[in-house]
């Protein structure tokens, strides 16, 4: 599995790089946004760790680059900046999971391989991959959503956030379950990240946005 780490620290470098290998994984280092696309573009990269302070360019800014060319790609975010507002935004422009700095090497690794196992599709159960309840169409395996046979473009989160709903079509899911499921991990942050997801998930699916039913004093559920 490869890993590109995109910090401009060397000592985060070195560290970075030498717990992954140990893990198992072939990391490789990018010190600013431009050498990070530029190992992009040269191979397969399976997942991005990504500093949001970088000499060239905000890492924000990578993130909505990476939504437009890359965005198969799980990012997780690895910064010292601990606002709130910063993390939304994070998660916002795609970013799979967030971690402030300084963290445990043991825990990056455990969240690794969580956003691993949310976007790897098992192959044992093909058939189970592809759910449809009523204008929506999801594929697990290709991550492609449809609604009323239109294919409709989602960032990794908004995909599993109604992959969970499809799958549970009719049951209320309040959002610190949701935070849970579809993060992956507890998170402690405000609920208001579920609040924002379903707005804008609400705005690609027009005219069919009431499919995504707000349960007042509760959370959403899928109405079909």
């Amino acid at each position: 599995m490869n890993i590109l780490i995109i910090e401009d620290d060397s000592s985060i470098q070195m560290l970075l790089k030498l717990s992954l290998e140990v893990e198992g994984f072939h990391p490789m280092v990018a010190g600013t946004i431009a050498s990070g696309l530029d190992a992009l573009a040269a191979q397969p990269i399976d997942l991005i760790l990504l500093d949001l302070m970088l000499p060239d360019q905000s890492g924000f800014e990578l993130l909505k680059t990476l939504q437009q060319s890359y965005k198969e790609i799980p990012v997780i975010v690895l910064t010292a900046k601990n606002e709130m507002n910063d993390k939304i935004l994070g998660f916002q422009l795609g970013a799979d999971d967030y971690l402030t700095k300084p963290f445990e090497t043991r825990e990056l690794i455990l969240r690794i391989r969580a956003v691993m196992r949310r976007i790897t599709p098992d192959t044992t159960a093909q058939a189970a991959d592809v759910l449809q309840a009523g204008v929506i169409e999801m594929d697990r395996t290709e991550r492609s959503l449809k609604v009323a046979g239109q294919l409709i473009k989602t960032t990794s989160k908004e995909f599993d956030f109604l992959w969970l709903l499809c799958k549970n079509p009719k049951k209320v899911f309040t959002r610190e379950h949701i935070l849970d499921q579809v993060w992956g991990f507890e998170y402690y942050g405000q609920t208001r990240s579920v609040d924002m997801m379903v707005n804008r998930l609400r705005e690609k699916i027009k005219p069919y946005d009431h499919v995504l039913a707000t349960v007042h004093g509760m959370g959403y559920k899928l109405e079909v």
